[in-house]
């Protein structure tokens, strides 16, 4: 069910109804808030200048009657509006809202700039069959302390109707309903009636127009001769002017039984008492129910969708369509609907983007915190790190030598030297590691240069400056190069079968004289 608050703009306070409409039409008024001077201090007549702060009490005051927030709809009284009849030429449905503004601008005096017109098609044709509308004028500045005030309340404001039209939209809900007898013949008008301490209205309403309206002062109800004298001054005033349509009763809104039985005794006319709100908030003192007519009515035109007065969208000028534009449409309709698809699908997009990239920026902040909280561990992995490379593993290093050394008959090594080489100590910077000098015997010089081009030409990466030195030809050889650190992963040096060398005759016993010497009979010694 839609929820709506109707505000009535009395003229001794506010009358505010919160109520609901089904799916199917049907109204509820759930319940009535009034402030009016018997509930104490009564606000002042809504202004420009105080429609902010009353819209802020007006706000105070729901949330303490547990009022929800809703759209708004809102009457003013008949003395804030003028009604005029208007007749023009036939002209198409599309031209009709400028053709009635123009006729009624002329007859202001007013500036257009300066009021709010709206207006409503009367049944019947003149004379020369031109069609006649009730035209409505407001005052701007009127509307716009309305819409401050709605404002200021928090509600979001999508009516404004005078108060004769929302009572004729009540009688009609009453007469559909069997709440209020109908006229008879069918054809006739209806007289209303709605008072208050601040005074009152006479309407006549026709079929749900309204024909004839009037403010009743509030010095007539002082007594009941005032008002008798007043409602027969108005029913004479209706039949002069505009009695067209002969009055089948008088609906007077009231549910103590006030003033219809009088009025019924002294009118010749039929009288009925009627209350709007039947059948809805049973708590509220009789002697307001009736004052609610207007707010009942309002309901009921919103639930038929037929504000016959609206000044928050009075009527406008309606293009005529192309029929031949119907598929045109229904194609950017489509393409507005897929791009609506998709503009939601992008949206969903770029939001579960935006949260992510916020999940990511929170983790990139605690990886930089736990950045600092680790940096001084940082510089002494650094430092341990730096130390490291200035070494070298001496263990893989035996084993490539051992691995890459020439194996054959008569070669052995007879000197494996190797020292570290100390960084610079005015730069700190280390060119080479260490230096590694081996010395072995060989029959030849096959088996220095062999080992000689392995390593200046094969693992130029990890060794510089390789020497080849003969210390004594075809008996004594040198090879010396400096060594570059490297990771253990990078010692590579894997034989698939190591075939162990040929150790007869090795190594051969010392001479007296300190040379080595060759067993005559070659058994391993």
């Amino acid at each position: 069910m839609a929820r709506y608050i109707v505000i009535d703009l009395t003229p001794d306070g506010l009358l505010v109804a919160a109520g609901s409409i089904s799916r199917l039409g049907q109204i509820r008024v759930d319940q009535v808030l009034t402030w009016l001077e018997g509930d104490g201090v009564p606000p002042p007549v809504l202004t420009p200048d105080n429609a902010e702060t009353l819209g802020e009490q007006l706000r105070q005051r729901l949330r303490e009657a547990d009022i929800a927030p809703a759209p708004a709809l809102v009457v003013v009284g008949r003395g804030r509006v003028i009604l005029k009849e208007v007749r023009y030429p036939a002209v198409p449905p599309t031209e009709e809202p400028n053709v009635v503004k123009y006729q009624a601008i002329r007859e202001l005096s007013d500036s257009p700039d300066d009021v709010v017109i709206d207006y409503t098609p009367l049944e019947g044709s003149g004379p020369e069959g031109e069609r006649r509308s009730m035209v409505v004028v407001l005052r701007r500045d009127v509307l716009n302390a309305i819409q401050k005030f709605c404002t200021a309340a928090g509600l979001k404001l999508i009516a404004v109707t005078p108060r004769p039209y929302a009572v004729a939209a009540e009688l009609t809900r009453a007469h559909a309903h069997g709440l209020a007898p109908l006229p008879e013949p069918g054809d006739s008008a209806v007289a209303t009636l709605l008072v208050s301490p601040a005074g009152g209205e006479f309407t006549v309403v026709r079929r749900g127009e309204v024909l004839f309206t009037r403010d009743l002062p509030a010095p007539v109800l002082a007594t009941e001769t005032t008002l008798l004298a007043e409602v027969r001054r108005n029913l004479t005033l209706y039949a002069s002017v505009a009695g067209a349509y002969p009055l089948a009763g008088l609906h007077v809104y009231e549910a103590d039984g006030r003033y219809a039985p009088r009025l019924r005794a002294a009118l010749q006319l039929a009288v009925h008492a009627h209350d709007p709100l039947q059948g809805f908030v049973p708590q509220l003192h009789q002697s307001l129910r009736g004052r609610c007519a207007a707010l009942v009515g309002m309901l009921a035109a919103q639930a038929a969708r037929q504000h016959a007065i609206n000044f928050v969208s009075p009527r406008q000028p309606q293009t005529q369509r192309d029929p031949y534009k119907i598929r045109l449409a229904a194609a950017a309709t489509l393409a507005g609907l897929l791009l609506l698809i998709g503009g939601v699908f992008g949206y969903l997009q770029v939001s579960q983007a935006e949260r992510d990239l916020v999940q990511l920026q929170r983790r990139k902040q605690d990886l930089e915190n736990e950045m600092k909280l680790l940096e001084p561990d940082a510089k002494r992995l650094k430092a341990v790190r730096e130390w490291q490379s200035r070494g070298v593993n001496w263990l893989d290093e035996l084993y490539d030598w051992s691995d890459r050394f020439p194996h054959g008959k008569g070669i052995y090594a007879t000197q494996f030297l190797a020292s570290a080489i100390p960084p610079d100590s005015k730069t700190g910077k280390q060119t080479h590691q260490a230096k590694v000098e081996l010395k072995f015997k060989a029959p030849n010089n096959q088996a220095a240069t062999h080992l000689y081009s392995e390593l200046h030409y094969g693992e130029s990466k990890y060794y510089a400056g390789v020497r080849q030195t003969t210390i004594a030809p075809n008996s004594d050889y040198a090879i010396s190069a400096n060594v570059n650190a490297r990771p253990p992963k990078e010692y590579t040096r894997a034989p698939d079968k190591f075939t162990p060398p040929d150790r007869r005759g090795y190594p051969p016993p010392p001479t007296k004289d300190g040379k080595d010497a060759k067993d005559s009979k070659g058994k391993n010694r």
